[in-house]
């Protein structure tokens, strides 16, 4: 597997030229942009504010360490999560949540190709594509985004996390399949409390019939936006568990910060560690 340069195509051009008529905003302070469009629709300064995940942190779930010689917390040791290892470049603080939300709600498909190549480059491309390689266990061999329903995606106009996922995939050079559906409707995890939000997405996944025996003993790389509780991530990946899939990582743009400093794992559902702190 490498990694490879995404192509120019039409819509970027198009974008540019859009812009260069219409001058957008910058999503974290409101000043215009110059032509053509920067990444994230963010200007250098804002770029300049955005909040990488520095220091030790736990494999398994990404929280931070305290003793950075060990690679696993103790909530994952007690109770091994669904997870093989989670990805997070960066916390979910200004001005990269009015990207994300501008992402979901005002319609702007195109932010999930720069949200998914920023990513990829704070974690580190090369990085990223030895791990997929599978030294210890079967290769990820393909990209799966968490599901919307179809209402919300009919209202939407678009999967979020598939906008994300389907850059992604391109780059690492592999394929993305919509693998899991979700045939229950279950209300937005915005606005719910923290007990809401974990109990939320139980059972709300299913594994698509047509590639469970094509998943059966491989390696899935799991996409979605913002981990907050991640109970959303840790349903998907119990569905694809339970459909025979033997490795699933996840890879999300962002942490709620509040739920970083949170401790034990929601990811394991294991009690909390003694090793963990907040960044």
């Amino acid at each position: 597997m490498t990694v490879t340069d995404p192509p120019i195509g039409p819509r970027a051009l198009w974008n540019d030229w859009v812009h260069f008529v219409l001058p957008c905003p910058c999503l974290g302070c409101g000043r215009p942009l110059a032509a053509p469009a920067p990444r994230l629709m963010l200007c250098r300064p804002c770029r300049g504010r955005l909040s990488p995940r520095r220091g030790p942190s736990c494999r398994r779930c990404a929280r931070p360490l305290a003793d950075p010689e060990l690679a696993t917390c103790t909530a994952c040791i007690v109770r091994t999560p669904e997870l093989d290892r989670l990805w997070i470049p960066w916390r979910y603080l200004p001005p990269l949540d009015s990207v994300v939300q501008a992402l979901k709600f005002r319609r702007l498909e195109h932010l999930g190709g720069d949200l998914a190549l920023g990513a990829l480059e704070e974690i580190g491309p090369r990085r990223l594509a030895e791990r997929l390689k599978g030294r210890t266990g079967p290769p990820i061999e393909w990209v799966v985004p968490i599901p919307l329903h179809w209402r919300r995606r009919l209202q939407r106009g678009y999967n979020q996390a598939e906008a994300i996922a389907r850059p992604l995939a391109e780059r690492l050079e592999l394929p993305l399949i919509r693998a899991l559906r979700r045939p229950r409707a279950t209300p937005p995890q915005t606005g719910l409390g923290r007990r809401e939000r974990l109990r939320n997405p139980r059972r709300s996944f299913r594994l698509s019939a047509t590639y469970q025996q094509k998943l059966s003993g491989e390696g899935v790389l799991l996409v979605d936006d913002v981990l907050t509780t991640g109970a959303t991530l840790r349903a998907a990946a119990q569905c694809l568990r339970q459909g025979g899939v033997r490795r699933v990582e996840g890879f999300v743009i962002a942490r709620s910060p509040e739920e970083q400093a949170t401790a034990g794992s929601e990811l394991t559902g294991g009690p909390p560690g003694p090793i963990l702190q907040s960044l």
